[in-house]
């Protein structure tokens, strides 16, 4: 469910996506896997969050999803003072605290998968 909030003269919706996502980023000469935070929207501009999974650095993109073609976009914002202003705004709803609990799902959830497939892996190799 969406949370539409009012900042500082903008009209904010956060939590428009459901469910989770790690997905790596091409940064040109490396790359980063990141844990999805929000989809949410400044204005009517939809923006995606990501963090690091290594760093819990913040990155932050325009998002444009093509329903037809079952693919995300993600775009730079060049625009610094846009960037400044738009992660201002996110931190605002999403704190520290906020964040750390999240990192904390998404490794609780990878740890339990990879344990669920160890016992998997495990099951099969008993059964041969």
């Amino acid at each position: 469910m969406t949370e539409k909030i009012e900042l500082h003269g903008h009209e904010l919706e956060f939590q428009k996506n459901s469910g989770k996502a790690v997905i790596e980023i091409d940064l040109g000469e490396v790359s980063d896997e990141c844990y999805l935070v929000d989809v949410f929207s400044v204005d009517g501009t939809d923006y995606v969050a990501l963090i690091s999974s290594e760093s819990n650095e913040i990155y932050i993109f325009y998002y444009e999803d093509s329903f037809e073609n079952d693919e995300i976009d993600l775009k730079v914002v060049d625009d610094e003072e846009e960037l400044d202003e738009v992660f201002h705004l996110f931190t605002h709803y999403w704190d520290d605290e906020s964040l750390d609990k999240l990192v904390d799902d998404y490794d609780n959830d990878i740890e339990h998968f990879a344990d669920n497939e160890q016992v998997i892996e495990d099951n099969d190799t008993l059964d041969e």
